[in-house]
């Protein structure tokens, strides 16, 4: 091999070839799930402090569309680039100024949906159902066992 066809190959000074992949004449669509759009939406709920998923009630039920699950109900619409819009239900904590809490609901579902499926969210609804009191309640791993011992059988 003489020094012009070395130029001309696709390996790069180091003999390690381009990472790059052409993608010219691909066609097809890209759609993702209401379920994994729903769980980046709960995701992002989780990380805002003082927010707990709320059930969102009967009437929320009754509404055309899907059940909210976790908190969570997403609309997509049909179209070239979808749009999304999210209804979160929650419980704020006791303590915290609830609409900056849903402004930081409404940012941080939002962004997170963006970056990661690249489609519009037209509307993050923040419906607040409750206020809680403590943080999540304490959930011990053992079952509750009394220390009593039961009577024996055997007379002494």
């Amino acid at each position: 091999m003489d020094n012009e066809q070395i130029e001309n190959s696709s390996f790069d000074q180091e003999g390690i070839e381009p990472s790059t992949v052409d993608q010219t004449g691909l066609e097809g669509k890209i759609r993702i799930s209401e379920d994994v759009i729903s769980q980046l939406a709960i995701k992002a709920l989780l990380s805002v402090e003082g927010i707990q998923p709320a059930n969102p009630g009967l009437m929320a039920n009754l509404r055309m569309g899907r059940k909210a699950a976790n908190g969570v109900r997403i609309s997509i619409s049909d179209g070239d680039v979808p749009e999304i819009q999210v209804d979160t239900y929650v419980s704020v904590k006791y303590s915290l100024r609830i609409p900056d809490v849903c402004w930081d609901v409404q940012e941080a579902v939002k962004e997170q949906i963006e970056r990661y499926t690249g489609y519009l969210v037209k509307s993050v609804n923040v419906y607040v159902q409750g206020i809680t009191f403590t943080d999540k309640p304490a959930e011990s791993s053992e079952p509750y066992t009394p220390d009593v011992t039961p009577p024996s059988s055997e007379i002494l």
